[in-house]
């Protein structure tokens, strides 16, 4: 393993037993939430993360500060989750490069990197969302 998918392991550490402890985004969002954490931590080293994912093609970084945090700091936590979750709009899940949200022929959503995705045979046939000149228009 790499640096950045052992720093991603170690953020299972702060998710509950009851919760399952599973990150589920691709590797191209693995410096944004490794980013996310480390700005939450400064203000609350003991918060518990609950659920790291992917959903309708965007970031989702559920958390929870620990009993003893101030309403401002609870406050800024949630701004920097939707800073990190903003950022990850933009970023292809698969590479970390620059990305748009982009649909399945059968209406998944994902946010990849345009030119990634007209190569990668799996992602051939996504189109761009919410561009009329490239709606249900395929790649390959």
């Amino acid at each position: 393993m790499n640096e950045l998918q052992l720093a991603v392991e170690a953020l299972k550490t702060k998710i509950p037993a009851s919760y399952g402890k599973y990150i589920h985004v691709d590797e191209g969002w693995y410096q944004i939430i490794v980013d996310c954490d480390k700005e939450l931590t400064a203000i609350d080293p003991n918060y518990q993360i609950l659920q790291i994912k992917e959903k309708f093609g965007g970031l989702r970084y559920y958390m929870t500060p620990c009993n003893d945090t101030t309403e401002e700091q609870r406050n800024k936590m949630h701004q920097i989750v939707a800073k990190y979750e903003k950022i990850a709009s933009k970023t292809c899940e698969a590479t970390g490069l620059e990305g748009v949200l982009m649909k399945s022929v059968g209406g998944w959503l994902k946010t990849l990197n345009v030119e990634y995705a007209s190569k990668v045979k799996h992602y051939a046939k996504y189109s761009i969302v919410n561009n009329p000149t490239t709606d249900n228009v395929q790649l390959s």
